[in-house]
């Protein structure tokens, strides 16, 4: 029973919200985390690049876990995004030991991976994290009130999207249809 308790840790991201919205209340990191898994595995299904989809996987499936101390931080909220990354090395420091000991070095090694930035897998996964709310938000107009396409590619891993043609196309085509739908226009 030690370590079922200790997974109940995980269930924990069901309870962070992020500031998007679902059907009048708001989404919870572990909903976006599931969002992302099922775009990661369209898109591995028809990108050329040699891709190890397990990884990618995993990177999604705890990228967000840290927010389980930390919560969400906002994409434009720059002031608190500041020492973002320090502080959720510190809060994942601080997880690590609350997690089975079956798991938690793979879970911190997956953090660290996605956090560098490094491999193919990881960059795929942060261009997917990203892309994830512009697919979210297409059900939400109203929200995309004070953003134009230059903020978009500015705040979300827009070097790695451009490493992924076929992603780079369908985040140019959810741009292409968010202005001329006049998303951007409000």
């Amino acid at each position: 029973m030690e370590n079922i308790h200790k997974l109940r840790k995980f269930y924990k991201l069901k309870e962070v919200e992020r500031t998007a919205p679902v059907c009048g209340r708001k989404e919870s990191a572990a909903e976006h985390s599931w969002s992302s898994l099922i775009l990661a595995d369209y898109f591995m299904s028809i990108i050329k690049a040699k891709i190890d989809r397990v990884k990618v996987y995993e990177l999604l499936m705890y990228h967000d876990v840290v927010e389980i101390e930390t919560g969400d931080i906002n994409i434009i909220n720059r002031a608190e995004r500041k020492n973002k990354k320090e502080n959720e090395m510190n809060a994942m420091k601080k997880l690590k030991g609350d997690f089975p000991n079956a798991i938690k070095n793979k879970v911190w090694d997956l953090f660290v991976e996605f956090e560098e930035q490094k491999t193919v897998e990881a960059k795929f996964a942060k261009a997917i994290d990203g892309f994830d709310a512009e697919v979210h938000f297409l059900d939400y107009k109203k929200d995309w009130k004070g953003w134009t396409p230059e903020l978009v590619r500015e705040l979300k891993s827009w070097d790695n999207v451009k490493e992924f043609p076929e992603l780079e196309d369908a985040y140019e085509a959810i741009l292409s249809f968010a202005e001329k739908e006049g998303y951007f226009n409000q």
